[in-house]
């Protein structure tokens, strides 16, 4: 048996390992386009942005981006239906549970998003420790900094303040003991 894909024209290895005739390559087109070639692409009439499977040509006003970051255009009544079968799936008390609590840790230590909102106000949204706002932006939105987080000691559970990323991480690294932040304190008197 050759060892190269049989669709003429391609000098690609074939899959050995689902001991197939064709390569790789040809095998995901002939799954996703039912033919050994591309589909030829048309272009779209002026004006229409997308054309959905379910409701035809698509203009500016009946589509939106999904990602900000990619160019992936969707279909809002397609997205209004997907939301909507959500929905019926999900009961409401749960997703209302999830959005008004902060959950801290897998045995569920939660903070209600109002006493955040009022710690937050106590501490006129700076960190507790460096009294500055956070800086560091978050991953998701690529553009706001990220919320402050929710400090606690991790015996007993008891919620301490809000903290920017940095003092939080430092916090953690020295593993919240005394002894070991006096002794970085006397270090820094003593090389000052």
């Amino acid at each position: 048996m050759l060892d190269v894909c049989i669709v003429d024209g391609c000098d690609r290895i074939r899959d050995k390992k689902q001991n197939r005739k064709i390569c790789q390559l040809h095998r995901t087109r002939m799954s996703k386009y039912k033919s050994y070639d591309l589909p030829t692409t048309t272009k779209l009439p002026d004006g229409i942005l997308k054309i959905c499977k379910h409701h035809g040509e698509l203009n500016s006003l009946q589509v939106y981006k999904r990602y900000p970051t990619k160019n992936w255009l969707s279909c809002r009544q397609c997205v209004k239906e997907c939301n909507r079968r959500f929905d019926d799936k999900v009961t409401s008390a749960f997703r209302n549970s999830y959005k008004k609590n902060y959950y801290l840790t897998q045995e569920g230590i939660k903070f209600r998003k109002d006493d955040y909102l009022e710690m937050l106000n106590k501490q006129n949204n700076l960190c507790a420790i460096c009294k500055k706002p956070e800086v560091v932006i978050n991953s998701s939105t690529h553009s706001k900094p990220k919320r402050l987080a929710i400090d606690h000691c991790h015996e007993t559970g008891k919620i301490r303040g809000l903290l920017c990323h940095k003092c939080n991480v430092s916090l953690g690294s020295f593993n919240d003991s005394i002894e070991t932040l006096q002794a970085a304190i006397d270090y820094l008197k003593q090389h000052e």
